[in-house]
């Protein structure tokens, strides 16, 4: 099915978001698309943390930060945030979430607050010897000689019986 030509490619959408999310230093898994009630997430994508999300406005970025329950709804909690962000324009003041404006990447000191403001997951950085550690411990776990490995094999072989 080809995309109707009046509908954005979302593939051009997360370039954008993946050089912000590499300014950013955060998780990968932070860049994902909205989810749509009963849909799944076929939204647009954004990099998304527990305290708001940013999402492309043309070519610059929107921070929206938002509470997700009672304990972060808080107008001194969004006064501090426009006061660290005060690298960015407010688009949308209110009384305990509001949306700013970032027209450029962020140094890499700007990246820790938004970081922060946001609640987006740091990206984990991994040495050699704990990448090594954690190829030999997921070899390890997908071995025939686990027991886990086993049992799900061996539940797997038995069929089921059947009830008279």
């Amino acid at each position: 099915m080809t995309r109707p030509a009046a509908l954005p490619d979302h593939a051009d959408d997360r370039v954008p978001l993946q050089a912000l999310l590499a300014a950013l230093h955060a998780s990968p898994v932070a860049l994902r698309r909205d989810l749509h009630r009963g849909e799944g997430r076929k939204g647009d994508y954004g990099i998304h943390g527990k305290l708001g999300h940013i999402c492309l406005d043309g070519d610059r970025f929107l921070l929206c930060v938002v509470a997700k329950d009672e304990r972060d709804q808080s107008p001194r909690r969004w006064t501090n945030v426009k006061q660290r962000l005060a690298f960015c324009r407010i688009m949308q003041d209110g009384d305990d979430e509001g949306a700013l404006h970032l027209d450029r990447l962020p140094t890499p000191a700007e990246a820790v607050l938004i970081r922060e403001a946001l609640g987006i997951r740091k990206r984990r950085a991994l040495t050699e010897g704990g990448r090594a550690q954690l190829d030999a411990a997921r070899r390890a776990a997908n071995s025939p000689s686990n027991p886990s490995f086993i049992e799900q094999n061996d539940r797997a072989a038995i069929p089921p019986r059947e009830t008279a």
